[in-house]
């Protein structure tokens, strides 16, 4: 068990670029988040309630990564001419 989450961790590292390893922490902190903040819910209504906040907050910002990433694909980074080779005699 415990080297198959290694081996689907190692894999996950090589597919994804940092930007959407980025993101997808964004998301599990916040869905961790929530769940964590059910479990308290039991006990504390208070707590529970700032945990939820800050789980909201980690996907506002989440979402705003995205949109701004997407932005600046679309606009810049798409534009930029591409570097080509040149070989030398």
């Amino acid at each position: 068990m415990i080297q198959s989450f290694k081996e689907m961790l190692a894999q996950w590292n090589t597919d994804h670029s940092e930007r959407v390893k980025l993101q997808h922490t964004y998301v599990a902190a916040a869905i961790i988040g929530i769940l964590v903040a059910g479990l308290v819910g039991l006990l504390n209504r208070e707590v529970s309630q700032i945990i939820v906040g800050v789980s909201l907050i980690s996907l506002g910002i989440a979402l705003a990564n995205v949109l701004v990433w997407a932005l600046l694909y679309s606009l810049v980074i798409i534009k930029l001419p591409s570097k080509s080779r040149t070989t030398r005699k």
